[in-house]
């Protein structure tokens, strides 16, 4: 049988690389713990039972942290599943007349939600993407789902806003580096102006490129496989539009389906977040205070105890993949931080080396770079030094893909480091952050609620994942060498 030649050129022809080669992301986890463990052993000459015990001391380390990420994400869910936001997407799927067009208001609409809450966008993501996936199909517009979910996991890199873990956590009372630089508010790292130029920017670029490569990677007849993907997602689509009325017949369910007390909670809760940030302004949004505004926000938009139970029921798979792997992140970061005799650790050498190659100009942009590896293993999150925090930061945040855990690792010799360049504490944090970010565009962990979702694997989406790192890549270091600071 002759095959089929398939579209997209060098995209087609990565894609069945990362298929052959490209890991899940629990079998992920598993090798990296061995690789950082051998490399514990080798650079701070450690004995293999004192890596152990630093990796066994660490395991459980991150349950604080953890808690507060699941409760973001659980809380963005619960506001994204909810009947209103689900209407209006389903409505906004209708609007576009052509595969790139679709492809467009997809992402500007993915690209504002991942802004606004990373967890919002990413559970949006998910039905939006399905939603346009078969709508667009009705009118012969046949989308790549693969594009489709990988746009749904790469917007993540828009996340530099309200909700990012770093900025979040100094900006929160009572954080473990706030003896030595205070309280940051969000007005000075997520939420500065450079910050939201940049990212300003870097959408531009997205909603110019991807609605084009969608339009070169048109589908005619779908195979097989993608029938059944698409009998899937109308099925889901056809769940959703679903209104039937609840049963009220006794006394129980007339309590499950009364709006009044959850409603009113809901509405006292979120006036005491609004008190709060009217008096304290910005300054005062941290994990409580965010995590606080979206649950009460799920309260109010679902109505009922039974609506939202049913939400809480199906938003609880959305943070699964966190629950099963941050254990082991935290595992890796133990690793990492762990001293031996003489004070070496592994996170200690990486930051002294990029110190001292560093400036107070390039310092912020390696700390980029060993943030995007840092955040590849543990994915949990002046103008040449805070480029030099950019490319630190991404390289790190390939072995420590979590933001949060990463800054962990980070922090203590980063920050005192720039201080003493003369840096300022809120730009080596924006630094950090945008380089986590970036390489998240190429760490599986934070595409696994949109993979469970589609139901393909991160191999599928790696190619569109890789174009979309290139690009970031080069307006965050042009920005932080350039235009920053």
């Amino acid at each position: 049988m002759e095959n089929k030649k398939q579209p997209g050129g060098w995209i087609t022809t990565l894609s069945s690389w990362s298929q052959r080669f490209i890991p899940d992301a629990f079998p992920l986890v598993l090798i990296l713990t061995l690789l950082v463990a051998v490399l514990a052993l080798v650079f701070t000459e450690s004995t293999p039972l004192s890596v152990l015990q630093n990796w066994y001391d660490g395991f459980w380390s991150m349950l604080s942290f953890t808690i507060n990420i699941v409760m973001l994400m659980f809380t963005g869910f619960l506001v994204a599943n909810s009947k209103p936001v689900n209407k209006l997407l389903l409505k906004l799927a209708k609007i576009p007349n052509s595969t790139s067009a679709a492809v467009l208001l997809f992402m500007i609409v993915s690209i504002i939600l991942f802004y606004i809450h990373f967890a919002l966008g990413m559970a949006a993501a998910i039905l939006f993407g399905k939603a346009m996936i078969v709508e667009q199909d009705k009118k012969g517009n046949k989308l790549p789902i693969s594009l489709i979910a990988a746009a749904g996991g790469f917007c993540i890199v828009f996340q530099a806003g309200p909700t990012a873990s770093a900025p979040l956590t100094v900006s929160s009372a009572g954080h473990f580096m706030e003896e030595a630089i205070g309280i940051i508010p969000l007005t000075e790292t997520s939420m500065a102006l450079p910050v939201i130029l940049m990212n300003v920017v870097m959408a531009a670029i997205f909603i110019l490129v991807f609605p084009r490569l969608a339009g070169k990677l048109s589908l005619g007849e779908r195979d097989e496989a993608d029938q059944e993907v698409l009998a899937r997602f109308q099925a889901d689509v056809a769940a959703v539009q679903a209104d039937e009325a609840p049963s009220m017949s006794n006394f129980a369910e007339w309590m499950d389906n009364f709006w009044g007390f959850q409603v009113f909670i809901g509405v006292c809760g979120l006036v005491m977040v609004i008190i709060s940030i009217v008096k304290g302004g910005l300054t005062q949004l941290g994990f409580g205070s965010v995590n606080m505004l979206f649950f009460m926000l799920a309260l109010i938009l679902h109505r009922t105890p039974a609506n939202l139970t049913k939400a809480a029921r199906e938003g609880i798979t959305s943070v699964s993949g966190v629950v099963l792997q941050f254990p082991f992140y935290a595992g890796i970061m133990g690793l990492m931080v762990a001293q031996n005799a003489d004070g070496l650790s592994l996170a200690k050498m990486i930051a002294d080396f990029f110190t001292s190659i560093s400036t107070d100009v390039t310092f912020p942009l390696w700390t980029f770079l060993s943030g995007g590896i840092i955040n590849f293993f543990v994915p949990s999150g002046g103008g040449l030094f805070t480029a030099v925090v950019l490319w630190f930061s991404g390289l790190l945040n390939m072995l420590v893909p979590s933001g949060g855990s990463q800054f962990i690792v980070e922090a203590p010799y980063i920050i005192p480091a720039g201080m003493e360049l003369g840096v300022d504490p809120a730009k080596i944090v924006n630094a950090f952050t945008c380089g986590d970010l970036l390489t998240n565009l190429i760490q599986p962990f934070w595409a696994i609620p949109v993979l469970g979702a589609y139901g393909i694997k991160f191999r599928k989406i790696f190619p569109y994942c890789l174009v979309a790192f290139g690009i970031a890549f080069v307006v965050l270091s042009g920005f932080f060498l350039l235009f920053m600071y």
